[in-house]
């Protein structure tokens, strides 16, 4: 019996360390993130008047820092690449909910033309939840999206964690993905994979084939800017072909304001020039310049609130 006692409190001990351990490694997760911008919103520390959203065509092809040079506004850009809507929704409800300043102008990049659709490119952007476990609202969200167990995620740090949690190597941004300070990912180069071969292929758009939830969280993200008196710009970037027919009209049936669409200069040489782009579906940063300009001409030209 006391030979079972001792084995016990060995094991206590050994798990009482452990659990330390571990939460001292939790807790020094978000010191090794080189992209912060989710921690700046738990925080409450994103302060800015306009707001870009989207995938990595709002990542790479809207430059935020420009957006707010010549509007003269505060701009930051909260794009992730493979990010969907509700990854978006998301986003702004933690802005509004943390004590972030309001954004007077949202402007989401919507993927032509898969933002409704289901598409495996883009999702949930569960990865970036893992560095910030230590906060409690990022373990609802795992708990939520069925990552975790909401019981074993109280009672045991090692649940909370993932294996990637464990690559204790120093973090560096990787080449296409590197992050301004604007919170903008704009590429100076091209993919040695991208033909540079124009599609001159007309699609014409299926709205059956949208995804209800997604539709459904789209409508959530509009509500929830209606609700916050801040100003909502759907942003069509341009892929290296013909733009679907039907996109922008179906954007359009969808938004509560029909200025609040904006397609890029289809008649534009510049975007049937493959100079201008990454790979087929995202500009470089020569590119992206000219579509954000754009972006300004569209906002002053519709007197889009900002």
């Amino acid at each position: 019996m006391k030979r079972f006692l001792i084995k016990c409190f060995l094991f206590l001990v050994v798990f009482f360390v452990l659990e330390k351990s571990l939460i001292l490694l939790r807790n020094r997760l978000p010191e090794r993130e080189l992209d912060k911008r989710l921690e700046y919103i738990i925080n409450g520390k994103i302060n800015a008047d306009i707001v870009v959203m989207g995938s990595s065509r709002g990542a790479r092809d809207i430059v935020a820092s420009q957006l707010g040079d010549s509007l003269q506004r505060t701009a930051y850009n909260l794009s992730y690449p493979g990010s969907n809507i509700y990854f978006h929704e998301y986003l702004l409800t933690g802005l509004l909910k943390n004590g972030n300043k309001k954004p007077k102008l949202m402007i989401l990049a919507v993927d032509d033309p898969s933002e409704l659709t289901e598409n495996t490119a883009i999702k949930f952007r569960l990865d970036r939840m893992y560095p910030l476990v230590k906060y409690p609202e990022i373990r609802k969200t795992l708990v939520e999206n069925g990552e975790k167990d909401k019981i074993l995620s109280e009672l045991f740090i090692i649940h909370q964690l993932s294996i990637s949690n464990f690559d204790l190597r120093k973090k560096q941004f990787k080449d296409q993905d590197t992050l301004l300070s604007d919170g903008s990912m704009p590429i100076t180069w091209q993919s040695k994979r991208f033909n540079r071969q124009y599609s001159h292929r007309n699609v014409t758009y299926n709205s059956t084939e949208e995804s209800k939830e997604k539709r459904a969280s789209l409508n959530n993200f509009i509500q929830l800017c209606q609700d916050n008196h801040i100003a909502l710009l759907f942003a069509c970037a341009p892929n290296f072909g013909n733009p679907t027919v039907g996109f922008k009209e179906r954007m359009n049936e969808l938004a509560t304001d029909k200025n609040s669409v904006m397609l890029y200069d289809t008649v534009n040489p510049i975007y049937r020039n493959a100079d201008y782009y990454f790979d087929g579906a995202h500009l470089k940063l020569n590119g992206a310049t000219i579509f954000t300009t754009e972006i300004i001409h569209f906002i002053k030209e519709k007197k889009i609130p900002y």
